[in-house]
Formats: C-alpha cells, structure tokens, sequence
C-alpha cells in the first residue's frame, strides 16, 4: 500500500512538471519471457515441487523532451506455476529526470549500479535484489529515490535520499532454494527506524589515465537480512531483520591493453555477524580479466577471469563469498546471433564446497532469444549455507520475444 503511495507521488510529480506539453520522442518496447526451472535432484521439503514454470512480462516507455527532459516508465510482473511469493509485481524503474551541461537529477523509481567485479559486487547497496527472480543476485527491485549529479573536471559526484525501503523478495513454502522455515511474509524488522527512514548516500567517480576509480559513503539499512527467530502456534518460523549501517568503500580498475584488473571494498559497522554480534568488518574482492580478441574462428573472444571474495569475519560472516576464490570463462562469439557464454566456479578456500555456474545467451531470431543459466551446489558443510541448497541444484531454459 505504502509503495503504491510513492507510485503515486511519482506520477503526480511527472503531470505537474511536465504538464500538457506533448513529447519530442517516444519509444515503446516490450518482452515477454518463458521459463522453465528445473531442479534434476528431489526436494528436501514435502511442499516443494521437481520443476516449476514461469511467463513474465516487462514493457517500457521512454519519453524525451527538448527541453531536457526524459521520462522512463518500466514495470514488472512474473506468474509462476509453484510458488506465489515468486508470483510478483514490481515497478524496476519509473522516473524523470532533468539534465544540463554539467547536472542531471533523478526524481521517482530507479535502478542503480556500482562495481567492476564479476563474481559480486560488495559496494552495489543502493538497489535491493530481487532474490526469488534471480537466485544469482543480478535482477534488482526498485529503489524510491532522489539524485543528482555534479560533473567537474575532478569528477562525478552522485548524492542519493532514498525515501522509503525495499524489503527482499524470498522464495515461500512451495519454492526451492529456501531457508527452512521460510522467511514470513510482511514480517520484517527495521533497527532504529522502519521502511519510512531515510538512507543517504554520495559517491566520488573520475578516471586518471588507465585507472578508474570511486569512493562511497552509505547510511541506511542492510540489504541483507539477519533472522529474526519467532515462535507462532508453537513452530518456529524465520522473519527479516534489517539493520542500520555505515558503509565505507570504494572500486579501482585498470586497463591494461587486454587485462583488467579489478578491486572493490567496503568497511562496514553496524552489523551482527552470525553470532549476533555487532561491530565493523571490511568485506573486498580482488581479482583480473584477460581476454583473447579475435582467438575463436573470425570474430570470437575468451576471456579468462580469477577473483577473490574475502570478509574479515571469516566463519562468522552471514555472507556465503567470506573466502572464495572464483574461476570463470567468458566467450563472446561476436556472431550474428549474439552468442554469449560465462562457465564459472566458486570455491571455498575454508573446505565448504563449491559452487558451478552456467550463463548462455544466444539470439534465435531478429525478436527470440534463447537463454541458459544454472548452479550446482557441492558438499556444502552442515549448518552452512550451501548445505541449505545441497539438493537445489538447478537450470532454467528462458524464450524472450521482444517487441
């Protein structure tokens, strides 16, 4: 109801700023997807199912005024055969914005990114993810927001109010790849405030030569999750519990002809480890991409990536990359069909098994394209959290139309 509400405001501030006068440019495009999950291992619950079945829909509307002005509406909606907390709706980006020689300001629902890693992305916390969509933590809910940006000569300067929460969306009783319990449903936690506290951020951007590089501060709420443990007709079920944070950190690029080599970190304090105690950790990912242009038949490149994932917490860290290293290939055909393919491994370096991932996209026709994506989950010790997914292993076959 509440998120209905900034709809709304968004909306109204979109009518009384741009009024009556009709756009410049306007561009409408669509996709609707099918997707098959599968999951070749039994479920561990009763309630779960081998295999489910999903049709998500995602139209978009940009509009362009001369007088520099832009409009971005991008809604969101999946339906899914097994589990209807993955049956959702979501707004990933609705907002306008301003823009002149040196500014650009950003009123309503956005999408933001931040890092130059593959394997995660510690500094990425202004968007919350959408989890129960993608279990790989690429697809983002929404984030209510207001932002401008300076350019100078020494840089980007991005200031962020984020005015209202986005819970993290979790897979219910039916679903696979899911705590047991599952999280509860409208029962989240805020230390310190509730979903209404505002969370700022600002970030530094420039590049020098062959290096670019950021710095962040961040005050606002965890995207991440604690448990908060709850007794309710004598079961225990499992609740979110947001914390209130302070973040540090930053990211370092250099390109060096072929090879890139890549950095992020973030000190953090305010959050409780797994031992429910709270105070600061530095959590960072270190690692490089070398890629052989023009090395597959005429066109095609290979690429070769290695990171490390480290959390000065170590065993204590909630996190599942506290000391990981990750090898992967990425190939990129260059051909008509757009034909792209990353094979990665996580392990970890703590004995607790290993992650493989599949990520294949490839274009069928002018308007169908085809993708592949998987994990297999590996020997995962008891009481961690690749022990959780130790029979949830699983692929999806996705067909995109765009129009």
């Amino acid at each position: 109801m509440r998120f209905c509400i900034i709809v709304s405001l968004s909306f109204f501030l979109v009518k009384n700023s741009f009024g009556d006068i009709a756009p410049d440019y306007i561009d409408y495009k669509a996709d609707l997807s099918l997707s098959s999950w599968i999951f070749p291992e039994s479920p561990i619950h009763n309630e779960q199912k081998h295999n489910n079945y999903s049709f998500s829909f995602e139209p978009e509307i940009y509009m362009e005024w001369s007088n520099s002005k832009n409009f971005v509406f991008r809604p969101f909606y999946r339906l899914d055969s097994q589990d209807n907390y993955r049956t959702h709706f979501d707004f990933r980006e609705l907002k306008y914005s301003f823009y002149g020689e040196d500014w650009e300001s950003n009123f309503g629902i956005g999408q933001v990114f931040w890092g130059v890693t593959e394997s995660k992305n510690v500094v990425d916390i202004i968007n919350q993810f959408d989890a129960v969509d993608d279990p790989l933590m690429k697809t983002k809910l929404g984030q209510p927001l207001i932002n401008l940006t300076l350019i100078r000569d020494y840089g980007y300067f991005d200031f962020y109010l984020m005015t209202y929460f986005r819970e993290r969306t979790f897979p219910g009783l039916k679903g696979r790849l899911r705590t047991n319990p599952p999280f509860l449903k409208n029962a989240s936690s805020y230390e310190g405030g509730s979903k209404w506290t505002p969370e700022l951020a600002m970030r530094w951007s420039n590049s020098y030569d062959e290096y670019d590089i950021s710095l962040h501060s961040f005050v606002g709420y965890a995207r991440a999750p604690a448990i908060d443990i709850k007794i309710i007709d004598g079961k225990i079920q499992y609740a979110p519990n947001y914390q209130r944070i302070r973040q540090l950190g930053g990211t370092l690029q250099r390109t060096m002809n072929s090879t890139l080599l890549k950095l992020e970190w973030v000190a953090r304090h305010g959050e409780k480890d797994s031992n429910l105690r709270r105070g600061g950790h530095i959590s960072a990912v270190l690692g490089f991409e070398h890629t052989l242009y023009q090395s597959i038949g005429d066109n095609g490149d290979i690429g070769f990536l290695m990171e490390y994932n480290f959390d000065s917490r170590r065993s204590r860290s909630s996190d599942s990359l506290q000391d990981d290293l990750f090898l992967a290939t990425r190939f990129n055909l260059n051909d008509a069909e757009n034909t792209e393919m990353l094979l990665g491994t996580i392990f970890d370096l703590d004995g607790d098994g290993q992650i493989y991932q599949l990520d294949l996209g490839r274009r069928i026709t002018d308007s169908i394209t085809l993708g592949v994506k998987g994990a297999i989950y590996q020997n995962g010790r008891l009481g961690s959290n690749l022990y959780i997914l130790r029979q949830d292993s699983w692929i999806e076959l996705n067909l995109k139309k765009y129009f």
